[in-house]
Protein backbone atom coordinates (compact mmCIF):
# COMPACT_ATOMS: atom_id res chain seq x y z
CA UNK A 1 0.00 0.00 0.00
CA UNK A 2 1.26 3.74 -0.47
CA UNK A 3 0.93 6.38 1.07
CA UNK A 4 0.13 10.40 -0.04
CA UNK A 5 2.18 13.45 1.57
CA UNK A 6 -0.63 14.15 2.66
CA UNK A 7 -1.68 11.08 4.77
CA UNK A 8 2.07 10.78 5.65
CA UNK A 9 2.35 14.25 6.97
CA UNK A 10 -1.23 15.57 8.14
CA UNK A 11 -0.88 19.37 9.92
CA UNK A 12 -2.04 19.21 13.12
CA UNK A 13 -1.18 17.91 16.79
CA UNK A 14 1.49 15.64 17.25
CA UNK A 15 0.61 12.02 18.46
CA UNK A 16 1.23 12.81 22.30
CA UNK A 17 -0.38 16.04 22.36
CA UNK A 18 2.00 18.06 23.92
CA UNK A 19 1.39 21.39 21.08
CA UNK A 20 -2.69 20.61 20.81
CA UNK A 21 -2.95 24.00 22.51
CA UNK A 22 -0.99 25.71 20.05
CA UNK A 23 -3.16 23.95 17.16
CA UNK A 24 -6.35 24.63 19.31
CA UNK A 25 -5.57 28.62 19.57
CA UNK A 26 -5.15 28.15 15.84
CA UNK A 27 -9.01 27.17 15.76
CA UNK A 28 -9.57 30.41 18.12
CA UNK A 29 -7.17 32.78 15.49
CA UNK A 30 -4.69 33.29 18.12
CA UNK A 31 -1.12 31.88 18.39
CA UNK A 32 -0.61 30.31 22.25
CA UNK A 33 2.87 29.37 22.67
CA UNK A 34 4.16 27.48 25.77
CA UNK A 35 6.13 29.24 28.82
CA UNK A 36 7.97 27.70 31.28
CA UNK A 37 5.46 27.95 34.47
CA UNK A 38 8.81 27.66 36.98
CA UNK A 39 10.88 30.50 35.03
CA UNK A 40 9.59 31.76 32.29
CA UNK A 41 11.76 30.87 29.83
CA UNK A 42 9.49 30.34 26.14
CA UNK A 43 9.59 27.39 24.41
CA UNK A 44 8.72 26.21 20.82
CA UNK A 45 5.41 24.48 20.96
CA UNK A 46 6.41 21.11 21.19
CA UNK A 47 8.60 21.36 23.80
CA UNK A 48 8.03 19.98 27.04
CA UNK A 49 10.70 20.28 28.73
CA UNK A 50 12.11 23.96 30.00
CA UNK A 51 15.98 24.37 28.57
CA UNK A 52 16.70 26.27 31.43
CA UNK A 53 15.28 24.55 34.46
CA UNK A 54 14.41 21.58 33.26
CA UNK A 55 10.72 22.10 34.90
CA UNK A 56 7.93 19.82 32.51
CA UNK A 57 5.67 22.27 34.12
CA UNK A 58 3.85 24.55 31.71
CA UNK A 59 1.26 27.62 30.80
CA UNK A 60 0.46 28.64 27.94
CA UNK A 61 0.61 32.46 26.57
CA UNK A 62 -0.77 34.82 23.61
CA UNK A 63 1.58 36.14 21.38
CA UNK A 64 0.96 38.21 18.44
CA UNK A 65 1.29 36.85 15.14
CA UNK A 66 4.06 39.58 14.09
CA UNK A 67 7.22 39.26 13.23
CA UNK A 68 10.33 39.40 10.32
CA UNK A 69 11.47 36.87 8.12
CA UNK A 70 14.49 35.06 9.27
CA UNK A 71 15.29 32.79 6.24
CA UNK A 72 12.81 31.64 3.85
CA UNK A 73 13.07 29.51 1.01
CA UNK A 74 10.88 28.94 -2.79
CA UNK A 75 9.52 25.51 -2.76
CA UNK A 76 8.63 24.19 -6.56
CA UNK A 77 6.97 21.07 -6.14
CA UNK A 78 4.35 20.71 -3.96
CA UNK A 79 4.35 18.08 -1.06
CA UNK A 80 1.21 18.23 1.37
CA UNK A 81 -2.49 18.64 0.03
CA UNK A 82 -3.21 20.45 2.77
CA UNK A 83 -1.13 23.58 2.22
CA UNK A 84 -3.74 24.25 -0.40
CA UNK A 85 -1.39 26.58 -2.56
CA UNK A 86 -0.50 25.42 -5.58
CA UNK A 87 3.71 25.67 -5.98
CA UNK A 88 6.06 27.36 -6.14
CA UNK A 89 5.29 29.36 -3.07
CA UNK A 90 6.88 31.13 -0.77
CA UNK A 91 7.99 29.38 3.09
CA UNK A 92 9.59 31.48 5.58
CA UNK A 93 10.88 31.00 9.05
CA UNK A 94 9.61 34.22 11.13
CA UNK A 95 11.35 35.96 14.48
CA UNK A 96 8.20 36.44 16.72
CA UNK A 97 8.06 40.23 17.98
CA UNK A 98 6.97 39.32 21.53
CA UNK A 99 9.10 35.92 22.12
CA UNK A 100 12.41 34.58 21.12
CA UNK A 101 10.48 31.95 18.95
CA UNK A 102 10.40 31.47 15.43
CA UNK A 103 7.44 29.93 13.51
CA UNK A 104 7.33 28.58 9.96
CA UNK A 105 4.52 29.19 7.62
CA UNK A 106 3.79 29.99 4.17
CA UNK A 107 3.85 33.36 2.51
CA UNK A 108 1.32 32.96 -0.30
CA UNK A 109 0.65 35.17 -3.14
CA UNK A 110 4.66 36.69 -3.53
CA UNK A 111 7.35 36.21 -4.96
CA UNK A 112 9.07 38.74 -3.25
CA UNK A 113 10.54 38.07 0.31
CA UNK A 114 14.03 39.11 1.63
CA UNK A 115 15.44 37.97 4.72
CA UNK A 116 14.11 41.44 7.47
CA UNK A 117 10.82 41.91 5.96
CA UNK A 118 7.93 42.70 8.61
CA UNK A 119 4.90 40.12 8.47
CA UNK A 120 1.66 39.38 10.05
CA UNK A 121 0.05 37.00 10.66
CA UNK A 122 -2.75 34.96 8.98
CA UNK A 123 -5.21 31.93 10.03
CA UNK A 124 -6.61 29.96 6.98
CA UNK A 125 -8.67 26.82 6.81
CA UNK A 126 -7.79 25.24 3.97
CA UNK A 127 -10.55 22.90 2.68
CA UNK A 128 -8.82 19.85 2.57
CA UNK A 129 -7.00 20.00 5.97
CA UNK A 130 -8.71 19.13 9.67
CA UNK A 131 -6.81 22.21 11.44
CA UNK A 132 -6.35 25.73 10.26
CA UNK A 133 -2.88 26.81 9.69
CA UNK A 134 -0.92 30.09 10.22
CA UNK A 135 -0.01 31.92 7.06
CA UNK A 136 2.27 34.81 6.78
CA UNK A 137 1.36 38.22 4.48
CA UNK A 138 4.64 41.00 4.30
CA UNK A 139 3.88 43.65 6.09
CA UNK A 140 2.50 47.27 4.31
Amino acid sequence: MTTTAAESYPCGPAPDGTDHQFWDGLRDRKVLLPRCAACATWRAPSQVLCAECWSFDTAWAEVRPRGIVHTWIRTHRGFMSELDVAPPYVTALVALDDAPVRLLGLVPGTDEVAVGDRVVGTFVQPGNAAWPLLRWAVAA
